[in-house]
């Protein structure tokens, strides 16, 4: 036995979660002799950990996401020259060598059946690959009792429901499909907010450069086509519920850019002598302080205002929606109401409706933020709430009662996390959002949870989290139980998601 072992220290968190197969031309196959037994979230990210490793080796387009795994300055070129090109795995056993601390999984890599384990540990509350293990002798054929691994795409995952998802990777990134089941996963395009058509056939979007620009395009990626350009920022677009117009969110207006204020405090003392207003410090306004020259100072954010606006696609009809507020975010259309639809105002959501042109609250929280998401049979809203200092995914009734909290951090996972200082901050856009989850270096207390999409027969939701340590895509049952990742099969491996916080949709499901 030849033993070569890398201490490896990750710089981001596990790449891959539990996957029974992955991507081609690739596919991992479990030991039929692993009973199937209730698992530790340990153990599923320390194995996720070796396999992440282990794909890394069989998938050429990864080669840059290996680094991931590596320290700075561990080479791995010995043991890539000795094993040569990697088409495939077995993974033959895994277990625990030390319970909660070094975990083992070894392999039959293809081709020739070269045995390899690969042996991960905890270090600051992340599992990551200390360890590789090569065996000789193994090199002629696959190990006794296996079987030939065949190339193959990710399997269909079992549980997750019907139809199909189309998301973004990150506010104006690639745009792909894939069906519920993890399967047909295919790259269409480019852009901001994309939502399925009613009928599952087109998708609907907008970019911003080179200009401002609202398009279709049909699922297979054909016939893309450009509807509506020139308002500014042009994002959220939604179908009506018949399919025959699309209402999106533009900013136009008010205070782009921030406003730093000082008054020297012989200035105040005078006013306030005069028996003139004193100076106003608006609500929203940060960093109120005396500075060093002995003025009051504080920074008044920018203030851009948001409007609606629709387009009539069998008329070729643009028209602006009189909401009656200058903050307009993330319109969705009701899912069986051709007239009506759900919005993010300035001091929660509303329901518009555009037959009699009024609107009227359905919330008083302006913690409540998009996407918004109404259910298939339009009774229940489902949201990204900022709560604690993080996204969480909260559901009400469409009139705005009996809200409950879908998503919440387990207090050990509180407990064993570094407080880390989220600020809140008003981006250039106007949108009032906080850091990115999981900053280098800084890990969060709390998972960020956010971007909720309902399936098509309302029983369960998909949405963004970040708990594994990167932003992907989960699953759970729509009263919050069953949390879980919606394509461990492998589908999405080496796609990097990233959810800024600026009411943007990642998830459509039809």
């Amino acid at each position: 036995m030849k033993k070569i072992t890398l201490y490896i220290a990750l710089i981001i968190g596990v790449l891959f979660i539990l996957s029974a197969t992955v991507s081609s031309p690739v596919q991992a196959q479990e030991a039929p002799t692993i009973p199937e037994v209730e698992e530790s979230l340990d153990t599923v990210l320390a194995r996720a950990a070796a396999k992440g490793f282990l794909t890394s080796l069989t998938r050429p387009e990864l080669v840059s996401l290996r680094d991931f795994y590596l320290n700075e300055g561990v080479r791995v070129d010995g043991i890539l020259t000795e094993l040569g090109q990697i088409t495939g795995y077995r993974i033959n056993q895994a277990g625990w060598m030390v319970p909660d601390q070094t975990y083992q999984v070894q392999a039959s890599l293809q081709p020739g059946g070269q045995q390899i384990s690969v042996y991960t540990g905890k270090y600051n509350h992340r599992w990551k690959v200390d360890g590789v293990e090569l065996v000789n002798g193994a090199a002629g054929g696959a190990a006794a009792g296996t079987q030939p691994v065949v190339a193959a795409g990710p399997q269909p995952v079992a549980g997750n429901g019907t139809g199909k998802l189309v998301f973004q990777t990150q506010s104006g990134g690639d745009i792909y499909v894939i069906n519920a089941d993890g399967t047909g996963l295919q790259r269409v395009t480019h852009g901001l907010d994309p939502e399925l058509s009613p009928d599952g056939t087109q998708i609907v979007f907008t970019r911003w450069d080179p200009q401002y620009e609202l398009f279709t395009i049909n699922v297979d990626g054909t016939n893309e086509r450009a509807w509506f350009s020139n308002k500014r920022q042009m994002k959220s677009p939604t179908w009506s519920a018949d399919g025959t117009k699309i209402v999106f969110s533009y900013q136009d207006g008010g205070r782009l850019e921030g406003d730093l204020k000082t008054y020297s405090l012989s200035e105040l003392g005078e006013r306030a002598a005069r028996g003139e207003n004193p100076v106003r410090i608006p609500d929203n306004a940060r960093g109120v302080e005396i500075n060093e020259n002995n003025q009051l100072q504080f920074f008044v954010p920018p203030d851009a205002h948001w409007w609606l606006a629709q387009i009539d696609l069998t008329k070729g009809e643009y028209r602006d929606l009189a909401t009656g507020t200058r903050y307009n975010y993330a319109p969705s259309w009701h899912p069986t109401d051709p007239n009506k639809l759900i919005f993010r105002g300035d001091k929660g959501m509303a329901i518009y409706d555009a037959q009699a042109q009024v609107s009227q609250p359905v919330s008083h929280d302006d913690r409540d933020r998009g996407a918004i998401a109404i259910s298939p049979d339009g009774s229940r809203i489902a949201l990204t709430y900022y709560q604690d200092g993080n996204w969480e995914i909260h559901t009400m009734n469409i009139d705005g009662s009996d809200r409950r909290r879908l998503t919440e951090t387990p207090l050990h996972v509180v407990a064993n996390r570094h407080t880390e200082n989220n600020e809140v901050f008003i981006t250039p856009e106007g949108f009032r959002t906080m850091s990115r989850a999981q900053p280098d270096g800084m890990p969060m207390m709390r998972w960020n949870n956010a971007a909720p999409a309902w399936s098509p027969d309302g029983s369960q939701i998909a949405f963004m989290t970040d708990r594994t340590g990167q932003w992907e895509i989960w699953i759970m049952n729509a009263d919050g139980s069953n949390q879980r990742p919606m394509f461990p099969n492998g589908a999405l491996d080496g796609i990097q998601f990233n959810f800024a916080g600026v009411d943007e949709r990642m998830i459509s499901w039809r």
